[in-house]
């Protein structure tokens, strides 16, 4: 019987994964988003505050919402990873979930990754580097609906990922063409299951 396994992994290097890992460099380790001061009440502080992390996969896409996401189950490890801040792109933290990799190797068939950043600004920034980034290779680029919010979803020869923004939080998800069905369909389903349990 195939076991669902999860594997904590905390990371203090370099990134490889999600919105743009490009020019992500080793930073201070984050500890919780911050929060605006509580000294004003106003709508402005409310709205730029960084928004938060999801502590851990099971918040962030717990298997029942991945299963009817994929429209199947999926097994193998999931492998949770915490990144660092990185105050030069105004990133305050990140986290990566992967699904579905066996014995905790290689590229997994679905990843989630999310960021967040001080403001709703640097957040799209990093969200329209990504596009670049990933154009500039050749992946085709087609627009998207996620929960309500515009995304992009981006195509290579091996995979599909959906980028959006969500307030200063940036989502990511990558489903490899290897998973059977229809991958840009399953990309679009993940991450608006996690865009709602993420919330505002």
């Amino acid at each position: 019987m195939l076991l669902r396994l999860a594997l904590t992994v905390a990371v203090l290097g370099v990134l490889g994964t999600g919105c743009s890992g490009d020019g992500d460099e080793p930073a201070a380790p984050p500890t919780s988003a911050p929060a605006a001061s509580g000294s004003s009440g106003s709508a402005s502080a409310s709205a730029t505050r960084a928004a938060e992390l999801p502590t851990g996969c099971d918040s962030m896409l717990p298997f029942t919402d991945l299963d009817q996401a994929l429209g199947r189950p999926l097994f193998g490890q999931t492998v949770f990873t915490k990144g660092v801040a990185q105050p030069s792109i105004g990133r305050t933290g990140r986290v990566t979930c992967g699904y579905g990799m066996p014995r905790g190797r290689g590229t997994p068939p679905v990843e989630v990754g999310v960021s967040t950043y001080t403001d709703v600004e640097s957040a799209t920034r990093r969200v329209e580097a990504t596009i670049s980034q990933l154009r500039s290779t050749g992946a085709t680029q087609a627009a998207a609906t996620v929960s309500g919010l515009p995304a992009t979803v981006l195509g290579t020869g091996t995979s599909f990922t959906v980028v959006l923004t969500q307030g200063s939080r940036t989502i990511a998800v990558t489903v490899q063409r290897s998973l059977h069905g229809d991958p840009a369909r399953a990309a679009v389903a993940v991450a608006e299951r996690v865009v709602e349990n993420l919330g505002q």
